[in-house]
């Protein structure tokens, strides 16, 4: 039987990236032979300095980055509402403002019609002057969508794009959007742009979040509706559909917890500032749980029944949403998702251990066994 603490003391050690030079001078002389304890004693404490004081690749500082265009938000709430009386120019609007995301919100986040049709305007009205809407309308204003927290929220947001574009400067940055989904979809991303329904994040004691549906919308996800979680998923979710098609396959366990697990990596590099339990939606005590339980929920997962399991109902219980991780023996006092956390752990030692990797060669990386090689569970 595994045993799982419920408490731990640990803080998880940030990624350092040393050049090739630095590392090469240290290999140099750490061969070197040593006279003298003094001379060993400086060579240690160079050592150290060395590997802790030297400059990390991955930290950016957002103001020395430029944008090749300009980063962008739109408000699609405040739009909707302020559309002209005649029906034909607000779909002009629309179309002419908004391109693929109308298209995308009308046919598929709403479902009230062709993206190009006049009277998918009038159910767009409809939707909006609907009494549960405009209540929704009306409590964004006050809280996750009021315009200073939003403005907030974008400087993260873009602060995040920046190091983004520094690390990978020929790829596209998103435009933001705001939107109200109808409680459809909380994030709704595409390459070109990433739409957030802002209702999501109202915060779980909201009256709002209260009367909807617990069958569709369970306990814990409801605590998840809270403002501070709406940057880092807005972040996450467009990552996740922007490297899909870096290689990612998902046919076995091991590729879907690498692919979330690198994710996890570089959104911390984009977002140094977010503590590591809002970049997984946990709270803080969940996070120190699965520290500090790390090796026996690597026992439970590193079987290669387990962990190269290619049945996806089966291994989902590693990645799921829910109020713990139902696989194995983890206990009910687990956070979820635990195979996506261990995920971030196994790439963090990787890339601890590979400070040269670029993104791309992260990503484009499919081999598991360097990743299982360099992996260290801790506790």
């Amino acid at each position: 039987m595994l045993i799982f603490a419920v408490v731990k003391v640990k803080l998880n050690a940030e990624c350092m990236g040393t050049s090739e030079i630095r590392t090469t001078l240290l290999r140099g002389l750490l061969c070197t032979r040593l006279k003298s304890p003094f001379s060993l004693w400086f060579a240690m404490f160079f050592s150290f300095f060395l590997l802790s004081c030297a400059n990390d690749k991955w930290e950016v500082e957002p103001s020395s980055v430029e944008f090749d265009t300009p980063f962008s938000t739109l408000n699609f709430i405040e739009d909707i509402q302020e559309l002209p009386g005649i029906d034909s120019l607000a779909l002009n609007v629309l179309q002419q403002k908004y391109g693929a995301f109308w298209v995308d919100y009308s046919e598929d986040i709403l479902k009230i019609g062709a993206s190009n049709k006049v009277s998918t305007i009038k159910e767009l009205r409809r939707f909006v002057s609907h009494p549960d809407t405009k209540e929704t309308l009306d409590a964004i204003d006050t809280t996750s969508g009021d315009k200073a927290y939003l403005h907030s929220i974008e400087k993260t947001l873009e602060a995040g794009f920046k190091r983004f574009h520094a690390f990978m400067p020929k790829e596209t940055i998103p435009t933001i959007i705001w939107m109200p989904s109808g409680f459809n979809y909380a994030i709704y991303p595409r390459k070109e742009y990433v739409a957030v329904g802002v209702e999501w994040f109202l915060g779980p004691e909201h009256h709002i979040i209260g009367l909807l549906p617990p069958d569709r919308f369970p306990q814990y996800q409801q605590l998840r509706m809270h403002p501070d979680l709406m940057a880092g998923d807005t972040f996450r979710g467009w990552l996740l559909v922007y490297f899909s098609a870096s290689g990612y396959t998902g046919e076995r366990c091991i590729d879907d917890i690498l692919y979330w697990g690198k994710i996890l990596w570089l959104m911390k590099k984009c977002l140094p500032e977010l503590h590591d339990h809002l970049l997984m939606d946990w709270t803080p005590d969940k996070l120190q749980w699965a520290e500090a339980n790390e090796s026996a929920i690597w026992l439970e997962l590193q079987p290669s029944k387990v962990l190269f399991e290619t049945n996806r109902t089966i291994y989902k219980r590693w990645l799921s949403d829910g109020p713990f991780t139902k696989a194995g023996a983890i206990p009910q006092e687990s956070p979820d998702r635990l195979g996506i956390w261990m995920g971030w752990r196994i790439v963090e030692d990787y890339m601890d251990r590979n400070p040269e990797t670029t993104i791309e060669e992260l990503f484009n990386e499919q081999d598991h066994i360097p990743f299982l090689k360099s992996y260290r569970p801790e506790h």
